[in-house]
């Protein structure tokens, strides 16, 4: 790995998985990185970042325990008789 070299890391801004450009090289490990998108400089965190999302599952529970009677659908209308 040189400088100016592209990989992938974890933006701290945009906060996603971006190109970066390698910035500073301690003993042969890459240190510190550039998004190649928003030109943020941080320490590289070889891919590692942000939190984890919840799974559907537990989404799912969330709002169902914030329901508080099950679910009942409204009858149709009825027609009138002439």
């Amino acid at each position: 790995m040189d400088l100016g070299s592209v990989i992938d890391d974890y933006c701290t801004r945009c906060r996603l998985i971006m190109n970066h450009s390698v910035v500073a090289i301690v003993d042969g490990d890459v240190k510190k990185v550039r998004c190649l998108t928003c030109m943020t400089e941080h320490p590289y965190r070889k891919c590692k970042g942000g939190k984890k999302k919840d799974g559907v599952q537990s989404l799912f529970d969330q709002v169902l325990a914030k329901v508080s009677r099950p679910y009942q659908p409204t009858p149709p209308p009825r027609k009138k008789k002439k």
